[in-house]
């Protein structure tokens, strides 16, 4: 699977050792995991006083970093993670992450996400930056609010529905997928969404719409049809778990996951502004609206 795995966790939330457990599933069985916690400046800017600057501020910064690195201790020594591969920094936490995974040559960021708000939720206001600026992998953990403890690794995905936009790097995402399926043993599906041709073309009242747009509706879902099919052909996935909806693609593709009961979507993502154009504009709303775990597969 990945062999540099870095974990961001927020210590303040208790189910920072439920998107550890999960990040340990998708390690190789001879890769290197790393953890980070960043803590972030809180004080300084609201006082002008340059002695509170210069010595209460400081004080109150190593006092986190200290509290921060005996918690994550605490929460990686009983795994076997030493304090080689531990990291508490200051400063603004997507830069800080960045830079780490960066520096350690990490394949796969692994961060957590809460509910339907999903990723906004990661370190605060810092989600969409971790997700945007990097060039790795990122994987996003769907934290329960009212479970805590982590089901066992092994049995975590059972249903993965890998979300495809039938482009040449198509079987990037699925050959990662596939992988993935194989070493958790769960059931592959997958997923193109054809966008409406009113909504292809803003300002289309689909009510007027001519023969000839109807058509063009018609053979693009035929053409998808087949395209996939072919994808399914090269990586064994069956006809029986392959799909083509049509409709808005964010909302396709998260009522076939729940249709499914998919515990893990996986997507493509392309350079360093990741997420933003998987299936053009609708990526924010995929990764967001997921009810459950995203895999965001960086494109080469």
């Amino acid at each position: 699977m990945y062999e540099n795995l870095l974990v961001a966790i927020d210590l303040t939330e208790p189910p920072a050792g439920y998107v550890l457990e999960h990040a340990r599933a998708f390690l190789g069985s001879s890769g290197k995991l790393n953890v980070v916690h960043v803590v972030e400046p809180q004080y300084v800017q609201y006082s002008f006083d340059p002695t509170f600057k210069g010595t209460l501020s400081r004080a109150l910064e190593q006092e986190a970093l200290d509290v921060a690195s005996a918690r994550l201790a605490e929460l990686c020594e009983p795994l076997g993670i030493d304090a080689d591969h531990r990291f508490v920094l200051l400063g603004r936490a997507a830069d800080r992450i960045h830079e780490l995974a960066e520096k350690e040559g990490s394949d796969l960021i692994v961060i957590g996400s809460h509910g339907q708000e999903g990723l906004r939720r990661l370190l605060g206001s810092t989600a969409n930056a971790v997700l945007h600026g990097t060039g790795q992998h990122v994987l996003a953990v769907r934290v329960p609010d009212d479970k805590l403890e982590p089901p066992p690794p092994r049995q975590k995905y059972q249903r993965i529905l890998v979300a495809v936009d039938l482009s040449e790097e198509s079987g990037q995402v699925l050959e990662l997928a596939k992988n993935v399926a194989a070493k958790q043993g769960a059931g592959l599906f997958m997923v193109h969404a054809v966008k409406p041709f009113h909504h292809a073309y803003a300002g289309v009242n689909p009510t007027t719409l001519s023969d000839v747009g109807i058509q063009f509706e018609h053979e693009a879902e035929q053409q998808a049809s087949a395209q996939l099919a072919e994808l399914g052909r090269r990586f064994g996935v069956p006809a029986s778990a392959s799909f083509v909806r049509h409709g808005p693609p964010a909302a396709e593709i998260h009522a076939l996951a729940d249709e499914l009961g998919s515990d893990l979507l996986v997507v493509g993502t392309h350079g360093k502004h990741g997420v933003q154009l998987l299936l053009g504009s609708t990526a924010n709303a995929v990764l967001h609206g997921a009810t459950c775990d995203v895999l965001a597969v960086r494109i080469r």
